[in-house]
């Protein structure tokens, strides 16, 4: 397997230690006649070795444990001594330390990684411009929603925009406010709010901001939700509402013509109609039809005594 840059340094630097080890070794026992200090050096290179390879780093251990042992045979033509096999099995108790710490660490790499992926897919296709702000209001990271809201691009937005770029400059003072005390005092400020979104084309959009800081760091997450057309049409509705209202107190103000028999209405067509036609025709308005006690009585005696005999009979 061919090796990348970084492993192919690995490989140089933990060839040169173990080369200087040797060197180390020769002079330390042929020419001073000693093991006490060299082996001192050894730790460097099975400890790189082993945080750069873990399990694999164990065969420089290994070699460099032959070489100790070894050494102690060829040099002072002697059987290996105690302090020795101590150094030895201090030796292999760091390799065995550092592989795990170096197995631990790339496992919570690895955990922090696919985090890191999943919750990037989340705010990817979250369906809402979103986007992370840091302390100094630069946008460090926004989705292709906020993309589509801004009209700029991710590579033209992330590290390169701030955040009050797209607030119209009226209320750039007020959001800036809010930006820097929730770093503060989160509570004194609003975690939703409204403001006007400035596009790349300078359009104006009506935006519901949702902001939250993000635990353990000084940057917050900042979701857009366009609320324009929602209140287009809530503005449509109160200007409908207010000019039927106008309409209908035209319509119902001054003298309207009514029959004094049948309560027909003139309308302006000098036509006779009843009331509820002429309100249905100037309200829209829809009319049920029932009937009063009185005309109940007037119009249908007979049942009407029938229910009061049997009132009067229960």
């Amino acid at each position: 397997m061919e090796l990348t840059g970084n492993k192919k340094y690995q490989v140089f630097i933990i060839a040169f230690l173990v080369v200087l080890a040797y060197l180390l070794a020769y002079y330390f026992q042929n020419i001073l006649k000693t093991s006490q200090i060299y082996t001192h050096f050894f730790y460097i290179p099975i400890i790189l070795s082993c945080i750069w390879w873990r399990r694999k780093g164990l065969y420089v251990t290994g070699a460099l444990l032959a070489m100790l042992l070894l050494g102690q045979l060829t040099y002072f033509h002697n059987a290996i001594r105690v302090d020795d096999w101590v150094r030895a099995l201090m030796l292999t108790i760091v390799s065995l330390l550092a592989v795990g710490l170096s197995e631990a660490l790339a496992g919570a790499k690895k955990q922090l990684a696919d985090s890191e992926i999943r919750y990037r897919k989340i705010f990817e296709t979250t369906g809402t411009a979103m986007a992370i702000v840091e302390e100094d209001t630069t946008i460090s990271l926004a989705n292709s929603e906020f993309e589509s809201l801004s009209g700029y691009s991710k590579e033209e937005i992330e590290n390169g925009k701030s955040c009050l770029d797209f607030v119209l400059e009226e209320e750039q003072e007020k959001i800036r406010a809010y930006h820097h005390t929730r770093r503060i005092a989160p509570e004194r400020v609003p975690n939703r709010y409204e403001f006007k979104f400035v596009t790349r084309n300078n359009d104006q959009r009506d935006i519901l901001a949702a902001v939250d800081m993000i635990p353990g760091t000084r940057q917050s997450v900042v979701s857009f939700s366009d609320i324009t057309e929602m209140k287009q049409t809530l503005k449509r509705q109160k200007e409908l509402q207010a000019q039927l209202s106008i309409a209908l107190a035209k319509v119902l103000s001054g003298f309207i013509p009514i029959c004094a028999s049948c309560k027909s209405i003139r309308n302006e067509e000098n036509r006779w109609i009843q009331i509820e036609s002429f309100l249905h025709e100037k309200t829209e308005a829809d009319f049920s039809h029932g009937i009063c006690p009185d005309c109940a009585k007037r119009l249908y005696p007979e049942f009407y005594s029938d229910e009061q005999g049997q009132g009067r009979s229960g």
